[in-house]
């Protein structure tokens, strides 16, 4: 929008409002994400908590009657997630409006979608008994209900089964983002409204607003949100766990064709070092992109594995590697990821390859400006990190100019620290 400026302010002590008007999108979002220190025995709650808030609320106490109101938005989509950000949980809460520019004249879909935002918000289903007990009883099943469905999900099963082996020694760390039965099964609707309470008092709060709006307007009606202060977080995001003297290994056995072979790595990068573009390049070259080293040579080249990736997350210091194999090939697989490896570190790649890698990684950066959740991720990556700010200019130029050799600096700095494999009941390793 055009002399409309960008806006960030403070409505209460600990709650940031930075609202980006643009005329990009048809559509408006915002985002509230409340913000605490990552403890093992509050991710569950705050995860059934999450459920609760998308489902009704006070104002509308079934699901029919929250799905009339967002119908009358003309269609609004809401919902309530949680996240993890290395030290840091993310519980968000999420409002996507069509802009009012697209509406009859008389219509105002943005002032009523926000009034909406603070009847979830502040008139939850609930009275200082708790929470509505059969709400709260259906949402606790149905989440029971997703823990085990997990077992059913090889590759979802070894990937936090990869995590726990890793993490070992901090359970904050090992325990999924969404939580675990164990924390789940005793949780009573009072505890859940007692901690909704001490969520909404407590948590760092940062709110995200994208699209065609006017960020005064938006300011003054927020400020009438009954936010109270509260003490900004000063726990960085980032994580990082000393390594183990040896790698530590698991392997699983269940009724399955499939074997998961997954592979933990310790890296030094966090998302705000001068080294962030070199390992983030140098991840995509071995396992981060379709054409990754792991991809053409493990699975296409010598058709070792049904699919080969790695990811990289420098909130918590690790890159991740993730194939799906015969159980019968679990060494030769090690070795030829562990031959892709040396190779980075011994410069010996193709540097037509590296090129196509780098395009591929700006040519997704472009792709994201298009994208509102991209955005407005990088709009709280900024408050969560002030000092890191990238511009696509910058960040073009910075992965231009990666070199071999940088490339084999990272490479280096990987250390392997756990391999899970999950086998057949006839496999071995």
């Amino acid at each position: 929008m055009k002399g409309v400026l960008f806006l960030e302010q403070e409505l209460k002590q600990g709650v940031h409002l930075t609202v980006q008007p643009s005329n990009q999108f048809k559509t408006t979002r915002i985002v509230v994400n409340f913000l605490a220190p990552l403890q093992q025995e509050t991710v569950t709650k705050r995860s059934l908590l999450a459920s609760l808030l998308e489902t009704n609320t006070k104002d509308y106490p079934t699901q029919t009657a929250l799905a009339a109101k967002l119908s009358q938005l003309y269609g609004a989509s809401f919902g309530a997630s949680v996240s993890r950000r290395g030290q840091l949980h993310c519980f968000s809460v999420s409002l996507t409006l069509v802009n009012d520019r697209y509406l009859p004249a008389d219509d105002a879909v943005l002032k009523a979608g926000l009034a909406f935002l603070k009847q979830v918000l502040f008139r939850p289903n609930a009275t200082e008994a708790g929470f509505d007990e059969t709400t709260f009883q259906r949402e606790k099943q149905n989440l029971a209900a997703y823990f085990a469905d997990i077992a059913d999900n090889k590759q979802a099963y070894a990937s936090l089964a990869l995590q726990q082996l890793y993490f070992a020694a901090d359970p904050a760390q090992a325990q999924p983002s969404f939580g675990n039965a164990a924390d789940l099964a005793p949780l009573t609707a009072k505890q859940l409204w007692d901690y909704y309470q001490q969520m909404m008092a407590t948590d760092q709060v940062e709110i995200v607003m994208l699209g065609q709006v006017d960020p005064t307007v938006i300011a003054q009606t927020l400020q009438n949100f009954p936010f109270t202060d509260r003490a900004t977080t000063t726990v960085s995001p980032f994580y990082q766990q000393s390594l183990w003297a040896t790698p530590k290994v698991k392997q699983e056995k269940q009724a399955v064709v499939q074997g998961k072979l997954n592979l933990a790595y310790q890296q030094p990068v966090t998302y705000h070092d001068a080294d962030f573009v070199p390992m983030m390049v140098t991840n995509a070259l071995f396992g981060g992109s379709a054409l990754s080293l792991l991809f053409a040579n493990v699975r296409e080249k010598a058709s070792l594995a049904y699919y080969a990736s790695s990811r990289l997350d420098t909130f918590r210091g690790t890159l991740l590697v993730q194939t799906g194999i015969e159980p019968k090939n679990y060494q030769a697989v090690l070795d030829i990821i562990q031959a892709q490896l040396t190779a980075l570190q011994q410069q010996n790649f193709e540097l037509e390859r590296l090129a196509k890698i780098k395009a591929t990684l700006i040519n997704d950066f472009v792709t994201g400006l298009d994208s509102m959740g991209y955005l407005m991720n990088q709009a709280l990556m900024q408050r969560l990190l002030p000092t890191r700010t990238l511009a696509l200019d910058d960040l073009t130029q910075q992965i231009q100019a990666v070199t071999p050799a940088q490339i084999a600096t990272q490479a280096a700095h990987l250390k392997l620290q756990a391999i899970y494999f999950l086998t057949s009941e006839e496999g071995n390793a």
